[in-house]
């Protein structure tokens, strides 16, 4: 009798060892996994961001003079050459000044003459000790007084011919008028600033896009880099453009420190206009006809039983795959029960190396260790398997657990 009850007590104990074994794989047979594909394709990883259009060498043209201006030649969007003449201001002023200082002129020239005359004549005298030395000095400095009144009449006529020079408003370049700030018969004053009458733009064929970027994404820009981007008024059409410039003096924007991007397009179309805002894609990495997984497989992080099951299977890989640093950090982890979870599964590994579930040919849970390339927010590109394994594309891997409906 009591032989018989040890084997029954040796049988429900071999049970219920063999029970906690089996315990975690019961559980992890009875969940119902939803899966995503591994699949080929073309990925790239970009930084986005807004610019505004503007043309690439502008100049303002304004009057170095006050006055009215009494005719304009030009209106927006109007082609000029360089040297035209866009405006005339009124030279009513100016002449009457003109002739004022040539009137001044021929007083000072004459007022010259005569005081070169006395010079000469008490030259002689003096030479000739009829006169004293302060008479022939003072006749002297009269002459050479004489000799600089007259120099600052031509200058003042001259000035007032600069200015009536300055009167014609002209183009320094060929290019586009973007801007007309003025009318006619409209008074401008040049006192303290030079007034801004026109905008041109040199050649609207070649545009250029200032955006800001992020300090945290300003390293991913580099020079020559191509970027597409696109404008409300066209929504279904893609531009491109490359970056020609980093400028690097920080802009702060709502306390966050960004650094201005300069990006050359080509507009021969004419479709941009200065002033159009974009939305830019800096296109930093590509990668063409590559195995890629969702990212949802990569954020999967599984229950308790779960990891319960695959912790020898990963013990083993790591020891297999891992290197030496990364294995051992790794299995500190598995070992330690508190970091050791759904929410810190993973959590030792580097940002390129990563891995997802799935169920291998014999139907049992299983985890793949991958070497990450580019990134994105839906795809990530698996650049390699750390086992030196082949997934075919179409391979099914885990990404999350059905909700059983009670």
């Amino acid at each position: 009798m009591k032989k018989l009850k040890w084997i029954i007590l040796t049988i429900i104990g071999i049970g219920m060892v063999g029970y906690l074994m089996l315990k975690p794989k019961l559980k992890t047979k009875k969940l119902d996994f939803t899966y995503t594909s591994l699949e080929r394709g073309n990925i790239e990883a970009d930084v986005s961001s807004t610019g505004t259009v503007e043309a690439i060498n502008t100049v303002q043209i304004g009057t170095q003079i006050s006055g009215t201006i009494e005719k304009i030649y030009v209106d927006y969007n109007d082609k000029v050459t360089a040297g035209q003449v866009l405006a005339d201001m009124d030279l009513k002023l100016l002449n009457t000044n003109l002739n004022s200082a040539q009137a001044n002129l021929a007083v000072s020239e004459a007022q010259l003459n005569r005081a070169k005359d006395e010079y000469e004549r008490n030259q002689t005298l003096y030479e000739k000790s009829v006169i004293s030395n302060k008479e022939f000095t003072d006749s002297k400095y009269a002459y050479n007084q004489a000799v600089s009144a007259r120099k600052a009449a031509e200058a003042a006529v001259k000035n007032i011919e600069v200015s009536m020079g300055y009167a014609h408003i002209t183009s320094p370049i060929e290019g586009t008028v973007i801007e007309r700030s003025v009318e006619e018969g409209q008074t401008v004053a040049a006192s303290f600033s030079t007034p801004t009458m026109f905008i041109i733009a040199e050649d609207l064929a070649k545009m250029q896009i200032l955006a800001d970027i992020d300090e945290s994404d300003i390293g991913y820009i580099k020079d020559s880099m191509q970027v597409r981007f696109g404008v409300q008024t066209y929504p279904e059409k893609e531009f491109y453009g490359l970056v020609s410039q980093i400028r690097l003096q920080p802009i702060e924007i709502n306390n966050v420190v960004n650094y201005q991007v300069v990006v050359d397009v080509d507009n021969k179309e004419g479709l941009l206009l200065p002033g159009m805002t974009t939305n830019l894609e800096f296109i930093t990495d590509t990668a063409k006809n590559v195995l890629l997984v969702n990212n949802s497989a990569l954020r999967f992080r599984p229950n308790e039983a779960m990891l319960e099951e695959i912790k020898p299977t990963l013990e083993m890989k790591a020891k297999e795959i891992l290197p030496d640093s990364l294995r051992e950090k790794f299995n500190r982890a598995i070992i330690n029960e508190e970091l050791y979870t759904p929410t810190n599964f993973k959590k030792t590994l580097p940002s390129h190396i990563d891995g997802f579930f799935y169920k291998n040919e014999q139907g049992k849970l299983d985890f793949k260790f991958i070497e990450i390339g580019i990134k994105t927010g839906l795809q990530s590109e698996i650049k390699r398997f750390l086992d030196g394994s082949d997934l075919l594309e179409g391979s099914k891997v885990i990404n999350g657990i059905k909700t059983k409906k009670k």
